[in-house]
């Protein structure tokens, strides 16, 4: 009767520990990592640079014709890449700063229920530093000018443009003048205009 052999699960990079992987970094030829787990590293190492410059759909090719390997172990790589590597690809600016201030709000909060005031006043400037002041922009010259919005009316190919303005202070009766002057037949654009400002 044999004795049945255990087999270890072989650990993947997330798995081993710490020490072996910076005994590999500062030694590859003579790395304490196991084989696949130093093929794992490199991989890792290879999508972080790529996804610097590329989308995680345009590096999962690349890595599948670089290292041989199938789709859904890139896309593996590639999640470990984007967790361990946070840099360009993956910081997010307004998270962090919403949880900071988030983080600061309950600081005043607790701080001031706990009557600590040398802390709250602290935080209170943090929270200032990090909200920042209201960045002063050249202004626009056109936002000041006043909007004139005409409508457009468009009769047996005779344009004219009338002034919103206009418009809104009239009653019905003068509404429907308009109306009644549009439908009939003018020869020129100086009578339309004539018979509405009438």
């Amino acid at each position: 009767m044999s004795i049945p052999q255990k087999y270890e699960a072989r650990k993947s990079l997330a798995e081993q520990r710490h020490e072996l992987i910076l005994a590999h970094i500062l030694d590859p030829d003579n790395s304490p990592l196991p084989v696949d787990a130093q093929e794992q590293f490199n991989r890792v190492i290879s999508a972080s640079q790529m996804l610097d410059s590329y989308h995680p759909s345009s590096v999962i090719p690349r890595l599948q014709a670089k290292y041989n390997v199938a789709r859904n172990t890139a896309r593996k790589d590639i999640r470990l890449a984007q967790e361990l590597f946070k840099s360009k690809h993956e910081f997010d600016w307004d998270y962090w700063q919403q949880w900071q201030i988030k983080d600061l709000v309950d600081t005043i909060r607790t701080c001031k229920l706990q009557g600590k005031q040398k802390e709250r006043i602290a935080a209170q400037k943090v929270l200032k530093d990090v909200i920042g002041e209201k960045t002063i922009g050249s202004e626009d010259p056109k936002r000041m000018e006043k909007s004139v919005y005409y409508i457009q009316l468009n009769n047996n190919n005779n344009i004219v443009n009338i002034p919103l303005d206009k418009i809104k202070g009239l009653n019905q009766s003068e509404i429907r003048t308009i109306v009644e002057v549009m439908n009939a037949t003018v020869d020129t654009e100086d009578q339309i205009i004539e018979m509405l400002n009438t």
